[in-house]
């Protein structure tokens, strides 16, 4: 796991959001900040993926895999919340991709 010390400072956790642990195994806990890829270790492709995101800062976010296809757009980012949402995964959920702007601090969290 890779995390920058200003985004773990920041950001609030689960449990202080009231968040529930989604069904199945936590896969991927990354924390930064900036626009960063992200590898999904998925065991089987056709796996559900339930996919949470906490972000803190200016602008927008938005996660996308690995076709470029929309996973979670957040319309500004606000650390009182975390943002879910749950598929059935494709080959190309092997690789998303966080874009924010450089000052925004952000957890992204993906079980399967």
């Amino acid at each position: 796991m890779s995390a920058s010390p200003a985004a773990e400072v920041r950001l609030p956790t689960l449990e202080s959001l009231k968040s529930p642990v989604p069904a199945g195994k936590l896969v991927v806990a990354r924390s930064g900040q900036g626009t960063q890829r992200i590898d999904v270790p998925l065991g089987k492709a056709d796996a559900y993926l339930t996919v949470r995101l906490i972000c803190l800062g200016p602008g927008d976010a938005k996660v996308t895999d690995g076709s470029g296809g929309s996973v979670i757009e957040v319309a500004g980012c606000n650390a009182t919340a975390a943002y879910t949402t749950g598929f059935t995964g494709t080959k190309s959920d092997r690789v998303m991709r966080i874009a924010v702007r450089p000052s925004v601090a952000w957890r992204l969290l993906v079980w399967g």
